[in-house]
Parts: C-alpha cells; structure tokens; sequence
C-alpha cells in the first residue's frame, strides 16, 4: 500500500508538472511574432499534453504498470484533434480502437507516435482545406510464426490530399518525421506508408502485454 501512495503522488506531481510546462509554451507562443515559432511551440505543447494525458489516465485509475491502449489513444486522440484541426466542421474523426493492455513504455511511445501523426495529417493532408475525415485505428494482427508474440497495428489514415513526390527526401529535413522513424524503433516494430488516395501511416508491432 505504501508502494502503491507514492506511484500514485510520483504520477499526480508528474502529471502537474508537465501541464506547468504547457502552459509556459503557451505563453511563450503568445508573445512571439514568428509564426514558425509559434508552430514549433504548437508541436511541443500536443506532444507534452501526450504525456500528461497518459500520467492522469494512471493517477486515475491507480495501476501503474499497465495501460489500457485503446482506451487511451482514444482520448489522446480526442485532445489532439480538437486541439489542432482548425477547421473541424469540415473535417471528421473516426475512431476504431480494440482494447489491449500494454506496458507503460508501450503506451507512451504510442501516444507520442499518434500525436505526430494526426499532427502530420492535418497540417499536410488538409493544407488546402477542403472536406475529409482522419481514421485512428488498433487492431490484432495475425502473426505469420504462430510462436511469435501478439503483433498489433497503430494505423493513422486520412483522405486528404496525399502526399507529394518528393515525400521521402522531405522527411530526412522534418523533425516530425524524423520522431516518428525513432519512435517506431523504440517500439522495435515497423512502418509501412501508403500513398494516394490520402495518407496512410501503419505502425506494427509486438505488444507487451501484462496481464492487468
């Protein structure tokens, strides 16, 4: 019990601080007159806010090594779409999320990696405007080696503009792309993109399930 109390305090104080540092950016974007800047400051509060969705999910349901996946990126992705579309009257959500508990490593990079890739999504795939939709989906995938561990796709879809010719060498100057492509490594799985019609980004990997 005295274990359990302090995770708890340790997750509540976590959680506190990194809304401190949310709001410090947003100041920060306030007072800047540089639109880059204030879209760099963007990325890194929806990146942040990832974080400290995850510690109040555990605060709040007081286990602390495992996280219900799907219930999770639901949320997340709630917040970072109401956070970043725009124009959100012409553009949709769905979302198609199986449940899955993983470990707490697991869930975090998973957020992080569907926080850039909505972000992706509606930055490029809607430049233009125009109406459309942004699909969240976690599934079970069948292994092809039966012995293998349980392998679950994370894929982020949209039906927006696409992506350009010139998309692979465009990543190598991104930092979001860039994140993605270390995020997808530390979850030891791969990606695979689909190109037009719209985008699709599909992340596979070996879940760590714990039992809880």
């Amino acid at each position: 019990m005295e274990k359990e109390a302090l995770l708890n305090e340790v997750h509540h104080r976590v959680k506190n601080n990194l809304q401190v540092i949310t709001s410090l950016l947003s100041l920060e974007a306030g007072r800047s007159n540089q639109p880059e800047t204030r879209l760099v400051l963007q990325d890194m509060k929806g990146r942040i806010r990832s974080m400290a969705l995850l510690h109040e999910t555990l605060y709040r349901s007081g286990t602390f090594a495992a996280v219900e996946l799907g219930s999770y990126l639901k949320q997340l992705a709630t917040h970072a779409f109401r956070a970043q579309a725009s124009n959100s009257s012409l553009i949709g959500l769905t979302l198609n999320l199986d449940s899955v508990t993983v470990s707490l490593d697991q869930a975090t990079t998973c957020g992080l990696l569907v926080n850039e890739l909505i972000s992706n999504s509606l930055k490029h795939g809607y430049a233009q405007g125009g109406r459309g939709t942004v699909c969240i989906e976690l599934f079970p995938v069948i292994p092809v080696d039966m012995r293998s561990p349980a392998q679950w796709c994370v894929r982020v879809s949209d039906t927006g503009a696409g992506l350009p010719d010139d998309f692979e060498q465009r990543c190598q100057q991104s930092l979001g792309m860039q994140l993605v492509s270390d995020l997808v490594r530390q979850l030891g799985g791969t990606l695979l993109i689909h190109h037009k019609p719209g985008a699709t980004f599909e992340v596979t990997f070996a879940s760590k399930e714990t039992g809880a």
